[in-house]
């Protein structure tokens, strides 16, 4: 771990981060399913829905996640940083999904749900480490 130092000159230690796989492998699988099985219709959705109800999602998301706990600002808007790019990757793939099919075809589409899938999964699937306290044994 890299190391800073503080105020009164003291090394602090950056958070590290684990990132859970089978979550990448959820999102990824649950990506394809949309583009394996996407039927194209004659309704189209404007974009500005697409970041109104990301960040509204994220909002509420967030107040339900926060309500009573006593995070900090900074964990209250990492928390809703990230709920607001899950959802807003989501409803962007479903978004798009007419217009990659128009420009690639049914293999460009299924690999566009499945990577951004994945991105949403990488997004979840992130968490920082569990901090331990270090106990040295001194063995003789």
């Amino acid at each position: 771990m890299s190391e800073s130092l503080s105020k009164d000159n003291k090394p602090v230690k950056k958070q590290a981060y684990r990132l859970y796989a089978q979550y990448v492998l959820v999102g990824a699988a649950l990506g394809a399913y949309y583009g394996f099985f996407y039927r194209p219709t004659e309704n189209t959705v404007l974009f500005i829905s697409v970041v109104l109800l990301s960040l509204l999602s994220a909002l509420l998301v967030t107040v339900i996640q926060i309500w009573k706990k006593g995070y900090s600002f900074k964990q209250i808007l990492v928390v809703y940083l990230k709920s607001f790019v899950m959802f807003f990757l989501f409803l962007l793939m479903l978004w798009a999904r007419p217009m990659v099919q128009e420009w690639g075809g049914k293999g460009l589409l299924i690999a566009f749900t499945t990577i951004t899938g994945a991105l949403i999964g990488f997004t979840m699937g992130l968490k920082p480490k569990p901090v331990t306290a270090k106990i040295t044994e001194n063995k003789k």
